[in-house]
């Protein structure tokens, strides 16, 4: 098994880009954006951390129109495992909301590009690795992945501590956190926030919370089971 000089985070942010998103584009971009900042300000020198970013929908919510097959407007990674220190801010040009959600597909799909991008240093017992799931709607265009193949496969890379999965919706916590449990991911990982402009600034604060929560908490070797709360310290239990 490899081993890393330096910590090194992965940030995987999975974000709908369904056409419901349209109204809320500018907080979207806006949140995004503060999201990287609070990473980079984690980044020191015994700290890398990177991120990588997919986009998903599903082609006009219909995929019979790209041969019952996702196209490339339907998962759009807009980068891969790029250092956070060398992101440059998002653009209307870099998001663009349309077609249904494609969650459970995306979610797999996310997860397999970051096992590829890392290969046989993923077991690196410095590495760990943030999957950040939000989302304004329930699935609807999956064809590959069922809500058991997801919660099978994070509950496996949740098992050894390396990865932990969170996952933001709209709606009520109970509605919210009923999907999220049924993905495998625990309901103090999960953020239910209100389909309005401030319901979205508050979601992307708390996934801004979560971020520094979890680096300095991955720093010191530490699991922190409450990220969404501000705190002074990371507050977690070895592993």
């Amino acid at each position: 098994m490899s081993k890393s000089k330096k910590k090194i985070i992965h940030a995987l942010t999975i974000i709908d880009k369904s056409g419901s998103m349209e109204r809320f584009r500018n907080c979207t971009i806006e949140g995004i954006n503060a999201n990287i900042s609070a990473l980079k300000k984690e980044v020191d020198d015994d700290t890398e951390i990177i991120n990588t970013q997919l986009q998903f929908s599903a082609n006009g919510g219909n995929w019979a129109n790209c041969g019952g097959a996702p196209s490339d407007r339907d998962f759009v990674f807009v980068r891969v495992g790029a250092p956070v220190s060398d992101i440059p801010d998002m653009t209307p040009l870099d998001y663009v909301p349309d077609g249904g959600t494609p969650l459970l597909d995306a979610i797999g799909y996310a997860v397999e590009k970051v096992k590829d991008f890392h290969g046989n240093k993923l077991g690196d017992e410095n590495l760990k690795i943030i999957v950040t799931i939000f989302s304004d709607g329930e699935e609807n265009s999956s064809i590959k992945q069922t809500k058991a193949s997801i919660k099978k496969m994070i509950e496996h890379f949740q098992s050894d501590g390396k990865w932990t999965f969170t996952f933001i919706g709209c709606g009520s916590f109970e509605a919210v956190s009923s999907e999220s449990t049924s993905y495998g991911i625990a309901a103090c990982n999960t953020v239910a926030y209100a389909a309005t402009e401030k319901g979205f600034d508050e979601a992307y604060g708390k996934i801004a919370t979560s971020y520094t929560n979890f680096a300095r908490s991955a720093k010191l070797g530490l699991v922190d089971d409450d990220l969404f709360t501000e705190k002074a310290a990371p507050v977690g239990k070895k592993k």
